[in-house]
């Protein structure tokens, strides 16, 4: 992991603690041997081994604030998050608004923290916890359109879009008004409002809302993140793009680190869904792994976050997954990009999140068979190179098993001497399967569906190049080789 920075803002002074990978000890010998795992407080090898956890802090506590959310940062340290996603923490426009908080995304202004939040120390407190914890802080940012009485409605009309003499609704949402970058004092400012919290907040990076709108030229990103970047003193500052870039091609190559893996998400709701078919994974899987526009920068991968479901809040993703939830959680996890978690995800919670009102998630009721899958996911994400994400030049080999069942998916993921083999069963029943090509050898087995339940454990034992292997309902086995 490359050193942490010693960050300074006005007022306040970050000291990062030293972050350690856990060591595993090895158990050698080719009798199978099953012993307790350490999962927890694992730490990433290095920024292509991360995790991202997006945080809605209405829901995340009971209180919805930046202290109480604080307060919770070493359950999720040890969990083995390394950035946090905040929703927009900023203040909400109440005209029009929807529900009874309104949008996050009908912003009110972009430099001042929700009072149902807290205050700019808390903000500054929360990310100095957070840092003294080894995780960053991203915020979420809206650059496209703001909340009906944002402050520039009245100080700056004239960087709003007009229709007909009046303001423009993008997309027809009545909530907010669509902001005209042909303006270019409407581009710095922007610029400026991003810069505030990386000045003033010790802010780590940006998820940027919306990046694929036709009214954002990709010239604007092309100056604006250098400039942010060149505002933080030496300090990198990352940034994800919400969009499939596919959608709006000249974003490739504007500076961000990541987008959304939109299209292989949609792809396999469209083409697995609740089903059994690996061979529907598979061809979407390979999509996804050879898409050669992503030379220079790595994707976030997800099963779920606030909107994937849509903004009807009907429907969550267990909906849509139902029993694949588990075996796709380990699939994002293990095959390509940056997973995300979305909050209440790690322990299973299926009630839907309505972010236009509070849905606060209670924490005591866990799903203890995917928690403890998630928290393995995360220490296997952590410490093996050959799950690692990042620029196609450093991405780990994927190489495709064979198996003599059509429910079956089978591949090694391999960096250096490094090698994981991930075994999915998409079957709603158990299936005995011969799994064909995996090096012959001693493997330590990190993940079994069958006994994760209770508890953290791996098994030292020997494959053959041709195992037969049972797995169980919607079951999955991850292998790394000795």
């Amino acid at each position: 992991m490359k050193p942490m920075n010693i960050f300074l803002t006005a007022g306040l002074t970050i000291t990062l603690v030293s972050c350690n990978p856990v060591e595993v000890p090895d158990n050698p010998g080719t009798q199978p041997v099953t012993e307790s795992l350490q999962v927890d407080n694992t730490v990433a090898l290095g920024s292509d081994n991360r995790v991202i956890y997006e945080l809605n802090l209405y829901n995340f506590t009971q209180a919805g604030t930046l202290q109480a959310a604080g307060q919770r940062l070493e359950e999720l340290r040890t969990l083995g998050i390394d950035i946090l996603w905040l929703m927009p923490v900023q203040t909400r426009s109440t005209q029009g608004k929807i529900g009874t908080l309104g949008s996050p995304y009908a912003l009110h202004d972009y430099t001042e923290v929700n009072p149902d939040h807290g205050t700019l120390a808390d903000l500054q407190a929360f990310v100095q916890k957070a840092h003294q914890l080894c995780m960053e802080v991203w915020l979420d940012w809206v650059p496209n359109h703001t909340g009906l009485d944002h402050v520039w409605v009245t100080s700056h009309p004239e960087y709003y879009k007009k229709q007909n003499g009046q303001i423009a609704h993008p997309n027809n949402y009545g909530d907010v008004y669509q902001l005209d970058y042909s303006n270019t004092d409407l581009q710095q400012a922007m610029t400026d409002a991003m810069i505030y919290w990386v000045r003033n907040a010790d802010i780590d990076g940006f998820r940027c809302d919306y990046v694929s709108s036709p009214e954002i030229p990709g010239a604007y990103w092309q100056t604006a993140i250098p400039a942010i970047r060149a505002a933080a003193d030496g300090k990198y500052i990352w940034m994800l793009g919400e969009a499939d870039f596919a959608d709006k091609r000249e974003l490739y190559n504007a500076g961000f680190d990541y987008d959304y893996a939109w299209g292989f998400h949609d792809q396999l709701k469209n083409n697995l869904g609740k089903g059994s078919s690996a061979s529907a994974v598979r061809t979407q899987c390979t999509a996804l792994c050879n898409n050669g526009n992503y030379t220079l920068m790595d994707r976030m991968v997800y099963l779920t976050n606030h909107d994937d479901i849509g903004n009807n809040f009907s429907d969550n993703y267990f909906s849509y997954w139902a029993d694949n939830v588990a075996p796709l959680t380990v699939l994002r996890f293990t095959l390509y990009g940056m997973p995300l978690l979305y909050n209440g995800q790690e322990i299973g919670w299926r009630k839907v999140q309505n972010y236009f009102n509070r849905d606060v998630i209670s924490w005591s009721n866990s799903d203890r068979k995917l928690q403890n899958t998630i928290r393995t996911l995360i220490a296997l994400r952590h410490t093996q190179p050959a799950l690692a994400g990042g620029k196609k030049a450093d991405r780990p080999e994927l190489t495709w098993l064979e198996t003599d069942n059509p429910a079956v998916l089978a591949y090694i993921k391999k960096k250096g001497e490094n090698e994981v083999v991930v075994v999915l069963n998409f079957a709603a029943e158990e299936v005995k399967s011969y799994v064909i090509g995996q090096p012959e050898g001693d493997y330590e087995q990190w993940l079994n569906s069958a006994t994760v339940e209770q508890g953290p454990a791996k098994t030292t034992l020997h494959l053959k190049a041709s195992e037969y292997m049972t797995l169980p309902a919607k079951g999955y086995m991850v292998y790394i080789k000795k």
